[in-house]
C-alpha cells in the first residue's frame, strides 16, 4: 500500500481536513530524516510500545468514561485516537482502511 501525501488529499477532505494532515505527519514521521517530535519518538519506539501506549489510554478513557467530567473524557479518547492512527501507520495502514471494513459490514 503506498501512502499519497499529497497537499492536495488535504483540501480534498472537507469536512475533517486536520484528520488527513494528521496522518500525512504520522506517516512523514516514520521517514529517517524527519524531524524529531513526538511522532518520530513514539515510532521508533516500535510496535510493541505503541500498542502499549494505546492500552494505557484506552484504560485511562474507560476511566474517564465513568465519571462526571467530559473534557477529561474527550482528551483520553483523542489520545486513544492518536495511538490508534500511529498503530494503524505502524502496520502500513490508514484510518480508511479500517472504515472501508465498517462499511462493508453495515450495509
Amino acid at each position: 500500500m503506498e501512502f499519497n501525501n499529497n497537499a492536495s488529499d488535504v483540501k480534498k477532505e472537507r469536512k475533517f481536513p486536520f484528520l488527513k494532515k494528521l496522518e500525512i505527519m504520522i506517516e512523514d514521521a516514520k521517514q529517517e530524516d524527519a524531524k524529531k517530535t513526538k511522532m518520530k519518538r513514539v515510532h521508533k519506539k516500535g510496535s510493541s510500545q505503541i500498542a502499549k501506549k494505546m492500552g494505557e489510554e484506552a484504560v485511562e478513557m474507560v476511566i474517564a468514561s465513568e465519571q462526571d467530567n467530559d473534557i477529561n473524557f474527550l482528551e483520553e479518547s483523542a489520545d486513544v485516537f492518536f495511538y490508534y492512527l500511529m498503530a494503524l501507520h505502524d502496520r502500513g495502514y490508514e484510518l480508511k482502511d479500517v472504515l472501508e471494513i465498517l462499511k462493508k459490514r453495515h450495509k
